[in-house]
């Protein structure tokens, strides 16, 4: 029996009636490419297995075909599989789950190994965001200073930040269109200083925030890597010091570049 036709009220309404009709029947296009497998769908097929007129169809494919999301089969063009848009997400939807799958494990296996909060992070819309933070247990033996789930960090302002601009030309770019603000007295402000931090930290392959993102308190962090030599997130120690001592750094960063390398090849990452 024929799916119900997207967008077509038969009394039944149910949550995803919210979804407007279009997007459901380019939805229901692309799931029926995709389990077609290896064989790949064909128009009529698709009409069967969504209900939709053959037009609407075509529709749909040609949109989705001009977004990446399917392309037609080398061998039949009258057969579509998934685009490279569509197993580019895939990809990255895995690379994410892994990541934050041994991101918790790895903040607290690094807490009760330095004896300082180790939290995990990643990118988005201009701040470094901690999305794995040690657990209660983890932290009981620590002095730590506090990271919370979800806590943001100014990139140009803060060590996993600023490796993220380092190592992400096209951020870096999209960043520096907007005037970088100072929070402390110990803020990079300038464009030009922070671009010539974002050269050592390429360098040597870490990056540490004195005070500049809140007094009294510095960081040291390090990159974790993704496929195609992605930086995706970061190992990061914030400690509650206005200055972290050389001989301390250096004895966190001995524990944490390796964790970091461990880490990344864990998620298929390659490590620059």
């Amino acid at each position: 029996m024929a799916a119900r036709p997207a967008g077509v009220d038969d009394g039944s309404m149910t949550a995803s009636d919210a979804v407007p009709s279009v997007v459901r029947a380019s939805h229901s296009v692309l799931l029926a490419v995709s389990n077609a497998g290896p064989v790949g769908a064909n128009a009529p097929s698709i009409c069967r297995e969504t209900g939709l007129h053959k037009r609407s169809v075509y529709r749909h494919l040609k949109a989705l075909q001009e977004l990446g999301m399917i392309e037609a089969s080398r061998e039949d063009s009258r057969r579509y599989h998934l685009g490279a848009a569509a197993v580019g997400l895939a990809v990255q939807a895995s690379d994410q789950r892994a990541f934050l799958r041994r991101a918790r494990v790895y903040a607290d296996e690094l807490t009760e190994q330095t004896g300082e909060p180790v939290h995990v992070t990643v990118y988005e819309h201009g701040t470094s965001v901690t999305v794995a933070s040690p657990s209660m247990e983890s932290l009981s033996s620590v002095d730590a200073f506090p990271i919370t789930l979800g806590s943001r960090r100014p990139a140009h302002a803060s060590a996993s930040g600023k490796l993220f601009l380092a190592f992400n030309a096209a951020a870096l770019t999209a960043y520096l269109t907007r005037p970088l603000q100072a929070f402390t007295e110990y803020t990079i402000s300038d464009p030009h200083v922070l671009r010539t931090e974002l050269v050592r930290i390429r360098e040597r392959g870490w990056a540490s925030d004195t005070q500049e993102n809140i007094l009294g308190v510095s960081c040291v962090a390090v990159p974790v890597w993704g496929r195609l030599k992605r930086v995706v997130g970061s190992l990061a120690v914030t400690t509650g010091q206005p200055l972290m001592p050389a001989p301390q750094r250096q004895t966190l960063l001995e524990q944490l570049l390796p964790a970091a390398t461990e880490f990344s090849k864990a998620i298929g990452g390659e490590p620059s």
